[in-house]
């Protein structure tokens, strides 16, 4: 049943129908028309060409969090759309790199059509063509993700490596930075917290000027450094070991000073992903002969979340900000997000087939017309939520048909694997998956470039490793 769920079986009915096509038989043309110059340096200027998409994408997860592109987006999008115009005209021109075909490509493709469908049924036509524009730069930057990471051989690895490697550097540094203004006792630049509340934390934001937003960036992080951890451990190599486990400490110390109630629920739970995951591999995998080492699986996770509760009760502040996720509508924060999923909800109730159209813009306009008096928002404050008010019922189900492929592909790809790493940012990778999505529940940051960028790269980088993992295995 999961490997139906995952797809893989149907990647390659996806690329002979991709193939076969006009767009396909179109591509395959202009392809021809290219080879018949007969110039022997065009295929090497196509690899150079696919060369600078990769980076670019190595460009883009090291500048993603600086200061200056928290409000400046077009920048940003202006890098993936050079990297992926790259990586087009080096196909054309015959470059070595040649795009990994799967199934979830044609998720991807359902997801972005249901967006155009709504865009141009929408009432409020021109907000919404430039939410649509938001959208088809992040899914565009799903196809660059795989383009320049699916190599095959052991180069398409090391790609992927280089990449996840500089990303946490440039997290590492902005947690580092967060640390230093918790350190300093920085001054709020918003009115984050409860005003009833007398015991108020300091929230870091680092550069990104707001706590909920540096959460949900530093969420990959905490299970991608627990990946480098348990591979370097594998393969020996102590010192580098040593050093992730104190990214991970970093990582996870940031986020929880962050004060972000949604990124305390995301952490928990990809932590315990990550944990569930391994602890069942071992138990499964290495640990059938010895009965008595199995109780190490059940100390493990014990021991973590004891440490992790006995943290937290040391810090009063964020004690409070923790509990108050239970209280209800006895705090200030939960009352304004049950007012405004009540509104969306109505909205999405009145727009249930084709939703309002793409776009914070769109949501705004429409909005207005369903909010309770003095609740303004910018968005539904649930990720799910505000793909059914944007999209409708179709455009909800196909973002849910993606999630689900992808988890079973994470399973598929995480027992089947034969390399340890693969295994270990197999499970790194599905583990940032589940923590984002869980914030994204209560929380807008998740259509912010500085987390909506990193969700399509571990979408990539999750469908990459499957693809090669069925290579290995001699699959299609």
């Amino acid at each position: 049943m999961i490997e139906i769920l995952s797809l893989k079986d149907y990647d390659e009915v996806w690329s002979e129908t991709l193939t076969s096509s006009t767009v396909g038989k179109f591509w395959q043309q202009v392809k021809f028309a290219v080879a018949k110059f007969n110039l022997s340096k065009l295929s090497q200027i196509g690899s150079w060409l696919q060369f600078a998409s990769f980076l670019l994408i190595c460009l883009l997860v090291t500048i993603l969090p600086a200061h200056q592109f928290v409000n400046d987006k077009e920048t940003l999008a202006l890098v993936v759309v050079a990297g992926l115009l790259l990586q087009i005209v080096g196909l054309i021109l015959g470059g070595k790199e040649k795009y990994p075909k799967s199934a979830i490509d044609g998720l991807v493709f359902l997801f972005l059509c249901f967006n155009v469908i709504s865009c141009f049924a929408s009432h409020y036509l021109a907000p919404s063509i430039h939410g649509l524009a938001k959208v088809v730069v992040y899914t565009c930057s799903y196809f660059l993700f795989v383009a320049a990471l699916g190599q095959s051989g052991n180069s398409g690895f090391k790609r992927i490596l280089t990449v996840l490697g500089l990303l946490l550097a440039s997290g590492l540094a902005v947690a580092l930075y967060g640390l230093y203004q918790y350190k300093i006792g920085v001054a709020p630049l918003a009115t984050w917290e409860d005003p009833s509340v007398t015991e108020q934390a300091t929230r870091i934001y680092s550069t990104l000027d707001n706590p909920n937003l540096l959460a949900g960036y530093l969420l990959p992080m905490v299970p991608l450094s627990l990946s480098l951890t348990v591979m370097s451990a594998s393969s020996k190599r102590w010192l580098l070991s040593l050093a992730s486990l104190v990214l991970f400490a970093v990582f996870f110390v940031a986020t929880v000073l962050t004060g972000s109630r949604g990124g305390y629920l995301g952490l928990f739970a990809e932590v315990a992903s990550f944990i569930g995951i391994f602890c069942l591999w071992l138990w499964q995998a290495k640990l059938r002969s010895m009965p008595k080492a199995r109780l190490v699986v059940f100390l493990l996770p014990a021991f973590l979340i004891g440490a992790i509760a006995l943290a937290i009760h040391f810090v009063p502040a964020f004690e409070h900000r923790l509990t108050s996720i239970f209280v209800g509508r006895e705090h200030t924060s939960n009352s304004f997000r049950l007012n405004v999923w009540g509104a969306s909800w109505r909205m999405f109730l009145d727009n249930w087939w084709f939703g309002i159209g793409p776009g914070n813009k769109t949501f705004r306009l429409a909005y207005g017309l369903y909010m309770v008096s003095g609740f303004d928002a910018l968005g539904t404050y649930c990720v799910p939520l505000e793909i059914a008010c944007e999209v409708g019922i179709f455009g909800l189900a196909s973002f849910f048909a993606l999630l689900g492929a992808l988890f079973a592909r994470a399973h598929v790809t995480f027992w089947g694997a034969t390399d340890f790493r693969a295994k270990a940012i197999t499970a790194g990778v599905i583990s940032a998956i589940i923590g984002l999505m869980t914030q994204g529940l209560f929380d807008t940051v998740f259509y912010r470039p500085q987390v909506h960028f990193i969700f399509w790269l571990l979408v990539a980088v999750l469908v990459v490793l499957s693809t090669r993992n069925a290579k290995i295995q001699g699959k299609p």
